[in-house]
């Protein structure tokens, strides 16, 4: 599985983002990027319309930060089925 979350320097709620990725980095057979939108080269995904948003396997699951640890429990399930 794969998370992906955009940010940019200026969101104020992207600090956030950043420690949900860190946490989720944690969770077994996920790879985790954070994506700064500011970045040099880099590109905005047609999809995402507003940062901070989570991308899980190329799907929206998050416009916005969810509830960290609502968000990280159903990714560890996730994850869990995904190994069965």
């Amino acid at each position: 599985m794969q998370l992906e979350i955009y940010i940019t320097n200026e969101c104020t709620n992207c600090g956030e983002a950043r420690l949900i990725a860190e946490q989720a980095r944690a969770i077994a057979d996920l790879e985790v990027k954070v994506i700064d939108l500011e970045a040099p080269g880099q590109s905005v995904p047609p999809q995402v319309v507003a940062v901070p948003t989570y991308l899980l396997n190329g799907r929206i699951v998050s416009l916005g930060n969810p509830k960290r640890e609502e968000f990280l429990g159903e990714l560890r399930q996730l994850s869990e089925e995904a190994a069965r």
